[in-house]
């Protein structure tokens, strides 16, 4: 059988999350670089593969599958040895389907932030208590508990992390997660949850600096 193939962009914490599940599940990904999604995804060819335009995009023998928590948990319920990560159980599988809601809703504060404070210097009020808002939920999921949904990791968890790997690269936001130490000992834990994390988590945040390098020049360039 074909590696599935997976429409990657280094700099991006839904592509991360993707192959860092991926790895665990020991599947292998093809991956096709993206460079400009915004140019490359509206491709005629692409844009019929995944009419959101976005990445990560997988193509599993001509099944194409969009956002990264529906790929994860569809790579783990296709090629998972069990169902350790995502519970067929319905009454444990809701629990890990909810916190997933929960953090694409803590990932849209993020990209609503993030692109107010890089693009134009300012992020309004309402916006960042939205984020602070998130964070302080999040901690309180967590209180008492070593795990976000069940009681051991889950997708759950490695979809959150990819969040909050992002968060540590608003430029002026300075998260202070000491703040939240129920967050940041969560941190920990799902970090050492296995041994390449570490590696795959250097490869997302190497490239998140570069590109923010890359699109800094590009702005003090058009002020020339």
């Amino acid at each position: 059988m074909a590696p599935i193939i997976l429409y990657n962009f280094d700099p991006s914490p839904p592509c991360f999350l993707v192959r860092v599940i991926a790895d665990i599940l020991g599947v292998e990904l093809k991956k096709i670089p993206i460079k400009d999604i915004t140019k490359e995804m509206a491709a005629p060819e692409m844009t019929k593969k995944n009419p959101q335009r976005t990445v990560p995009t997988v193509d599993d023998n001509g099944l194409y599958l969009a956002e990264s928590r529906a790929i994860a948990s569809y790579l783990i319920s296709k090629y998972g040895k069990n169902d350790f990560l995502y519970p067929k159980d319905a009454s444990k599988r809701v629990l890990v389907d909810q916190r997933l809601y929960f953090d694409t809703e803590l990932y849209k504060s993020f990209e609503v932030v993030w692109a107010g404070d890089f693009f134009a210097g300012f992020v309004p009020k309402h916006d960042m208590d939205r984020l602070i808002l998130g964070l302080e939920i999040l901690n309180r999921m967590l209180e008492g508990k070593e795990w976000l949904a069940l009681d051991h990791i889950s997708l759950a968890d490695y979809a959150t992390a990819a969040t909050m790997a992002a968060l540590e690269y608003i430029p002026h936001l300075k998260l202070d997660l000491s703040k939240y130490g129920n967050i940041s000992r969560w941190l920990r834990r799902v970090e050492n949850s296995f041994p390449r994390y570490a590696e795959f988590k250097k490869i997302y945040s190497d490239s998140v600096v570069a590109l923010m390098e890359e699109q800094k020049k590009q702005k003090q360039a058009q002020r020339k």
